[in-house]
């Protein structure tokens, strides 16, 4: 049996391995000699399979989602990486749309325990190793992968992928992917493959000719979302070229761009992966969430969740709440020190009332950082029951972070 007896051996050894959620960038590891190493001892499992490559500041998980929705309504066998885990690790790897079983997640420690032994693996390499495998193991027609970090150096980008896609860039991780916007879009740009089509969103002019001249030196076509002219009218989108409109289940305008890029992906992978029209309508449609993206925690109250963690994913969050009528809106928030920035403290000092979380992890700010800058009331794990009791009526977003996810659920 060896040290993997259990997945509670399992558990123990990830949870033992440095997580970027907690440290950040110490956790990483930005080289791709390890990653390609061991995969290569493996046999190579990402050669087994066709995938999509997605990388982006924001709307990776959406776009994922939506590709991952549209293949299967189509018949296809998918399988979809993405990161993080908002409730449980097996999330990370979906098998057509279901999270990946706990014996076959054991049966990869177990069959490569030696590997793990001999070659030293970040958590995130070991997650990108374990989803190849995975997705080799169950002989899928066509894989998503969504990069963890930037696109060059992720662990990911050993993938040689049927086109590559890249959402948006904002300004995120700049301790570790640059401090301009041009310097995190070239290394999102390291995802672009000779000859391999990249389709992007809506980008700032400066991150699409850095796009269009790596591309051409690359021999890559391209494809732009705003070819298609998204629209979007109270969650139905209507893309150029199309005779009918997208009746969405989500909440957000900004997902306009991501169906853009779902709808140019299926038009340049109809050779290998024949999609009609109707099955990529049915495909979007059938996304009734993602898992804390403005996602509404409870059908009986205006209760939301957001993952929206920078400035650009908390502008696309209020075009949400804005289309939400209500006098009064409250923000319950949690955020990691290094994203704290003026801008992002203006945002939440615009709610009419605002309660700050303060979780137990390394990288999270404290509440007495946050009330230093902004007013904000204290909620623990002592008086959560009784503020959320008297806002059960309100508006209320949580936000600032995934790593809150877990906590609010058990909330609501």
């Amino acid at each position: 049996m060896g040290n993997f007896g259990s997945i509670e051996a399992v558990w123990h050894y990830l949870d033992n391995i440095p997580m970027f959620s907690k440290v950040g960038a110490k956790a990483g590891n930005f080289s791709l000699d390890n990653i390609r190493m061991f995969c290569e001892a493996m046999g190579d499992p990402q050669q087994n399979f066709s995938s999509i490559h997605v990388a982006g500041t924001n709307g990776k998980g959406t776009t994922c989602f939506l590709l991952e929705g549209v293949y299967k309504q189509g018949g296809y066998k998918t399988g979809t990486f993405i990161s993080p885990h908002l409730l449980r690790y097996n999330e990370r790897f979906r098998i057509n749309g279901k999270d990946a079983e706990d014996e076959d997640i054991l049966r990869f420690f177990q069959t490569n325990e030696s590997l793990l032994d001999k070659i030293p693996l970040s958590y995130f390499e070991i997650s990108t190793a374990l989803a190849f495998w995975l997705f080799a193991e169950n002989e899928v027609d066509i894989a998503i992968i969504e990069t963890g970090l930037g696109g060059r150096l992720d662990a990911t980008n050993i993938i040689e992928p049927e086109c590559s896609v890249i959402t948006s860039i904002g300004m995120d991780h700049t301790d570790i992917l640059g401090n301009t916007i041009e310097q995190i879009c070239r290394e999102k740009a390291g995802i672009i493959k000779r000859v391999t089509p990249i389709v992007y969103g809506d980008l700032p002019e400066s991150c699409e000719q850095i796009i269009l001249k790596t591309a051409e030196s690359r021999n890559s076509k391209v494809y732009s979302a705003q070819a298609l002219s998204p629209k979007w009218n109270e969650g139905k989108v209507q893309l150029a070229g199309f005779d009918f409109t997208f009746d969405t289940h989500l909440a957000e305008p900004i997902n306009r761009w991501n169906i853009a890029m779902v709808a140019q992906v299926v038009k340049l992978l109809q050779a290998e992966f024949e999609l009609p029209e109707s099955t990529l309508k049915q495909g979007i449609e059938s996304i009734q969430r993602v898992p804390g993206r403005f996602e509404k925690l409870r059908s009986d109250r205006e209760w939301y969740f957001s993952g929206s963690h920078n400035l650009q994913a908390l502008a696309s969050l209020k075009e949400g709440l804005d289309l939400i009528k209500s006098q009064h809106r409250v923000v319950v928030f949690s955020i990691m020190r290094d994203k704290i920035s003026d801008e992002v403290l203006t945002f939440f000092s615009s709610f009419d009332q605002r309660y700050y979380y303060e979780m137990d992890n390394d990288r999270a700010a404290g509440y007495d950082e946050i009330s230093g800058y902004l007013e904000v009331q204290k909620m623990d794990e002592f008086n959560h029951s009784v503020i959320l009791n008297e806002l059960k009526a309100s508006l209320v977003i949580f936000t600032g972070s995934f790593y809150f996810y877990p906590i609010v659920k058990q909330w609501s």
